[in-house]
C-alpha cells in the first residue's frame, strides 16, 4: 500500500503537467494565451489580466490565467481565478473544475480536490481522467471503498490504459487493507466488550464488598449496643439490691415488751 501511495505522489507532478494541457487550444488567439503557451507565466498573467479588464475574454482566458498563477506557485490566486471563470457565460466548467481540482490536489487540499473532480464528472460523466484523479484523491483521504469503486469504474471504461496492471495491483492491496481494517474493527469491538464486562464484574465486586462492609459494621453496632445495654442493666441491678444484715428499723420501730404484765 505504502509503495503504491508513494507512486501516486511521485507521479503527481507528471499528472499535473498532463492535466494542465488537456484543454489547450491548438492556436492561441490572444497575446496572453501566446505567453502562456510559450511557458512565460509572468507575462501571461499581466497580459491576461489586461485582456479581462478590457473585456477581451475568450473561453480559455480564465483557465490560462489560473494555470499561470499555478505555475508561479500562487495556488490561492489560481483557485480564486478558476472560481471566477466558472461564473462567466459559456464557461467550460468541466475543464475548469478539473484543473481547479488538480491545483487543489497539488496544494494538498484533498477535500476540495475531491469535490472539484466530482463536479467535473457531474458536468461530464465520461470524463475518465477526472474519475482517475478522484480515485487518487480518495486514496490519499483513505476513503478506500469509494476509492476502489472509482478505480474499478475507471479500468472498466478505459480497459486499455497502460497503468491498468498497477491499478489492479493497487486494488488488491486496498481490498486487503479493507479486510484488515474490518478484522481490526471486530477485534477492537470484542476487546471493548471484554473490557466492559470486566469493568462490570469489578463494579459488582466493589458493590458486594461495600455491602459486606456495611453489614459487618451494622452487626458490630448491634453487638456494641447489646453490650452497652447489658452493662447498664447490670449497673442498674447492682444499685437496686439491699443487704438484710444491714437493715435497721430506726428508733420509732423499737418494740417494747411488758414482761411483768405477761407474768401476771
Amino acid at each position: 500500500m505504502k509503495k503504491f501511495a508513494e507512486y501516486i505522489v511521485m507521479k503527481r507532478a507528471l499528472l499535473i503537467i498532463l492535466q494542465l494541457i488537456i484543454c489547450f487550444s491548438l492556436f492561441s488567439q490572444t497575446e496572453g494565451e501566446s505567453f502562456f503557451r510559450t511557458n512565460e507565466p509572468s507575462l501571461a498573467v499581466s497580459a491576461l489580466e489586461n485582456e479581462i479588464k478590457n473585456g477581451n475574454v475568450t473561453e480559455n482566458t480564465y483557465n490560462y490565467l489560473a494555470l499561470s498563477y499555478f505555475q508561479l506557485g500562487n495556488y490561492a490566486k489560481s483557485i480564486e481565478t478558476f472560481e471566477l471563470g466558472m461564473k462567466q457565460p459559456g464557461a467550460n466548467r468541466k475543464i475548469l473544475y478539473f484543473n481547479e481540482g488538480t491545483v487543489a490536489y497539488a496544494s494538498e487540499d484533498y477535500v476540495k480536490a475531491e469535490n472539484c473532480f466530482s463536479l467535473a464528472l457531474t458536468a461530464s460523466p465520461d470524463f475518465y481522467n477526472a474519475l482517475l484523479n478522484r480515485a487518487n484523491t480518495r486514496l490519499v483521504l483513505k476513503k478506500y471503498n469509494e476509492c476502489i469503486a472509482d478505480y474499478e469504474n475507471y479500468i472498466y471504461n478505459v480497459p486499455d490504459d497502460q497503468q491498468r496492471p498497477k491499478i489492479e495491483k493497487l486494488l488488491s492491496y486496498l481490498r486487503e487493507e479493507i479486510r484488515r481494517q474490518e478484522e481490526e474493527a471486530v477485534r477492537l469491538a470484542e476487546e471493548q466488550k471484554r473490557l466492559e464486562e470486566e469493568n462490570q464484574r469489578i463494579q459488582e465486586e466493589i458493590a458486594r464488598q461495600e455491602q459486606e462492609r456495611l453489614a459487618k459494621e451494622a452487626e458490630q453496632r448491634a453487638i456494641d449496643a447489646e453490650r452497652r445495654r447489658k452493662l447498664l442493666e447490670e449497673v442498674a441491678n447492682s444499685l437496686q439490691q439491699t443487704d438484710t444484715m444491714n437493715m435497721t428499723a430506726g428508733a420509732a420501730d423499737v418494740m417494747e415488751y411488758d414482761y411483768e404484765s405477761e407474768l401476771d
